[in-house]
């Protein structure tokens, strides 16, 4: 449905009789309304007020959402893609261990499970590409100097105790 079939439904359905009588209740022209109605893709500063002239969101006039209620909730937004691009070999697998190891540790102050995995997939991102310095023939990078270097535990080390 284009905007101005979702007017003209919307007009309808709250018992407004006219394109002009919505333009009068709205605080616009009768032109503004009408270019509106016959022209699909057509924006207008204006559809805030026609909105609620017909007692509805913009959402709902611009097609976001097919709920006309005033108190419908906003339409969900689109997740966010993390676009990562990676050297094809990958460290050892007690190089990806301890990165792991590491990862979990720092969420150990979520209380609840989801809290967790958002903040594992928050860190996720810069854990791997610090993974770089890990790949055979790379000179791992010393940690900056207001960081400190986590201490973990590898298999080996386990062992020894």
């Amino acid at each position: 449905m284009t905007i101005g079939d979702r007017i003209e439904l919307r007009r309808k359905a709250i018992g407004i009789k006219t394109q002009t009588a919505l333009a009068v209740r709205a605080g616009v022209g009768q032109s503004t309304l009408s270019g509106l109605i016959r022209k699909p893709y057509r924006w207008s500063p204006y559809l805030v007020q026609i909105a609620r002239a017909l007692e509805t969101t913009v959402e709902y006039l611009v097609g976001e959402t097919d709920d006309p209620d005033v108190n419908a909730h906003p339409p969900t937004p689109e997740p966010v893609i993390q676009h990562v691009m990676m050297a094809v070999a990958m460290p050892s697998e007690a190089a990806l261990a301890r990165m792991f190891l590491g990862l979990l540790k720092t969420s150990k102050n979520a209380k609840t499970m989801d809290e967790q995995a958002l903040l594992l997939a928050k860190r996720l991102p810069s854990a791997l590409s610090q993974l770089r310095d890990l790949l055979p023939g790379t000179v791992p990078s010393a940690p900056a100097p207001t960081e400190r270097a986590p201490v973990l535990a590898t298999p080996d080390h386990e062992r020894q105790r």
